[in-house]
């Protein structure tokens, strides 16, 4: 290892100490580094924003850290986040954050993901007389939902400037879109599968999803 200390290459990813090198690592969206807050995301009701984040093998997110700009300040009736296994049509949800029917107070909010997500591999069908099968994980494309319900000006979330001209802002057509987005009737439960999605140009909003 001299030679790498030498050489001055990082003994540790420079994302996690900032975060206090948690264990296992907090898993932001992906314009934290240029994000800080700059724009914002005002939600329109009953539209689901979808934001994809990579999970990768071993994560656990029992948390979803976000910034709340201003609350809603026309009437709310609902208000949640959720944990999605993909960012297109037929991804699973995962596990959601309890709706809060007055919308979201301004400042920090720490939603309890239910049930907690994981990317980690599972043990299977025992095959004939050995060992269980196990079924190994594998870093991942998953999706951060958020929704919300007013009769006017949405919830205001912290967020990266709004997207340019191309909606999703896809490179290449294998890119995760940056935002996908679709109405969703109002509920306060999380579709069990994503519906169609459609690439949209809209904010990029802060979030961590933490194990702690």
């Amino acid at each position: 290892m001299s030679d790498l200390t030498s050489g001055r290459y990082g003994a540790a990813n420079d994302e996690w100490a900032l975060d206090g090198f948690p264990v296992p690592p907090n898993r932001h969206g992906l314009v934290k580094a240029v994000g800080a807050g700059n724009g914002g995301l005002t939600m329109a009701t009953t539209t689901l924003y979808v934001y994809p984040f990579v999970a990768q093998v071993g994560d656990i997110y029992k948390f979803v850290n976000f910034i709340v700009k201003t609350q809603a300040t026309a009437t709310s009736s609902h208000a949640w986040v959720a944990v999605y296994n993909g960012v297109a049509a037929g991804a699973a949800l995962l596990g959601q954050v309890a709706d809060t029917a007055a919308g979201w107070t301004a400042g920090l909010v720490k939603g309890a993901i239910s049930p907690a997500a994981s990317n980690i591999g599972t043990e299977g069908i025992p095959q004939g007389p050995g060992s269980a099968a196990l079924v190994p994980s594998g870093p991942a494309v998953w999706g951060l939902a958020f929704y919300n319900v007013t009769s006017g000006t949405g919830n205001i979330l912290d967020a990266a400037a709004a997207a340019g001209s191309l909606a999703g802002e896809q490179l290449t057509a294998a890119q995760a879109p940056l935002c996908s987005t679709a109405t969703v009737s109002t509920t306060a439960t999380a579709p069990a599968v994503l519906p169609t999605m459609a690439a949209a140009t809209a904010a990029y909003p802060l979030f961590s999803l933490t194990a702690s």
